[in-house]
């Protein structure tokens, strides 16, 4: 079974950022939210947050969605992977349009998908455990 990162207590999520930075030094070795395969939202009325991640889709929407033939899904809904030299043909970015959670962003620096690998960093540093990383089910 392949090891995925899932939302296990969202209500717990201080909105520290910890997993967001965390992704960020994993993928691109920076700090940058900008630079991270998930998000967190904040609502305006309460103190309150929302963590969106990548659900590792078996069939994923971003992958049918881009043109180029750019993406590759995995089997069993692992990470998807990235050809950069088809992506940057692209400047219509549907697969970010395909997306089902919407958090699949363009990284400004290299004009490609920022995609989560499932590598389990964010689920390393969140310390109220938010974020799991474990088999999937």
């Amino acid at each position: 079974m392949p090891m995925k990162i899932r939302l296990t207590h969202p209500e717990r999520c201080i909105g520290c950022l910890n997993c967001v930075l965390a992704c960020s030094r994993e993928l691109y070795r920076s700090s940058s939210i900008a630079r991270a395969a998930l998000i967190v939202k904040s609502s305006s009325i309460a103190n309150h947050f929302t963590v969106v991640i990548c659900p590792a889709c078996k069939d994923p929407p971003c992958v049918t969605a881009c043109p180029y033939n750019a993406l590759k899904a995995q089997p069993e809904g692992g990470p998807t992977l990235v050809n950069p030299e088809k992506c940057k043909e692209c400047k219509t970015y549907d697969c970010t349009i395909g997306c089902v959670t919407g958090v699949l962003v363009i990284d400004r620096v290299t004009g490609t998908p920022i995609i989560c690998t499932q590598c389990g960093e964010c689920a390393k540093y969140c310390p109220h455990e938010v974020i799991t990383y474990g088999e999937a089910p």
